[in-house]
């Protein structure tokens, strides 16, 4: 898998227009794409459909957290139309877990399953007070990749910050992906644990979700082939 494989572009655009002009204007430079709930509501099918026209895998960042059996129906429905990879929050519990992997082995279509563990917006103060969970972030993260893992999930999605531990307690062959990566020369926004793409990379991240720092770009391509060149190892 060379770099630019291990970039996953987020189209967090509120229209398909938007979305394709934007794929277009990558071309073949980037293949892999991330498709959430703000353009999946306003697109649906369509967009995976356009996108797997294009010969792209699709990465539908939908979240998916609810009792067993609807989580399992979902999960099914999705690989059903080829998706590469899907998201579900770990919080949702084993039984939850186990019931979406469960739906997966019943499919010929090999559709990855990731679990979220903390969201990136989150810092500790957040966790501690808000959701009053008594550990640390990076310590809860790690907990609810275990959690993951020992259900069968494929991976994890999660800050780089947590990776190495992660990698140490999981293994190397359980996938993480780190979102909110942001290149030393852009802003870090509304994103609280954030690490530069090479330090992703170096410790020891699988993929990296890219956004603003391409699709807010002037030249979109230059921006996705710059990152691509700077976590070439």
């Amino acid at each position: 898998m060379n770099a630019a494989q291990r970039l996953i572009v987020a189209l967090d655009v509120d229209d398909m227009a938007t979305a394709l002009a934007l794929v277009d204007r990558l071309g073949d430079a980037a293949t892999r794409y991330k498709v959430g709930y703000r353009l999946f509501l306003a697109a649906g099918w369509h967009i995976v459909d356009e996108l797997q026209q294009r010969g792209k895998w699709v990465f539908a960042d939908l979240k998916l957290h609810d009792i067993p059996a609807t989580v399992a129906g979902a999960v099914t429905t999705l690989a059903h139309r080829r998706i590469g990879a899907i998201t579900l929050h770990a919080l949702g519990g084993s039984a939850m877990l186990r019931a979406a992997v469960q739906a997966t082995q019943a499919l010929t279509h090999r559709m990855h399953l990731w679990a979220v563990t903390v969201l990136t917006s989150l810092d500790d103060a957040m966790v501690r007070d808000e959701l009053l969970i008594p550990l640390p972030t990076s310590d809860y993260a790690v907990h609810l990749a275990r959690l993951a893992r020992f259900c069968g999930c494929d991976g994890v999605i999660a800050s780089g910050h947590e990776v190495e531990r992660i990698k140490e307690s999981c293994g190397d062959a359980f996938t993480v992906v780190v979102p909110a990566v942001r290149p030393s020369w852009m802003e870090q926004h509304d994103q609280r644990r954030t690490v530069t793409p090479s330090d992703a990379i170096k410790r020891g991240a699988d993929f990296l979700v890219v956004g603003r720092a391409v699709t807010h770009a002037d030249d979109p391509r230059s921006a996705f082939l710059r990152i691509a060149d700077e976590i070439t190892v």
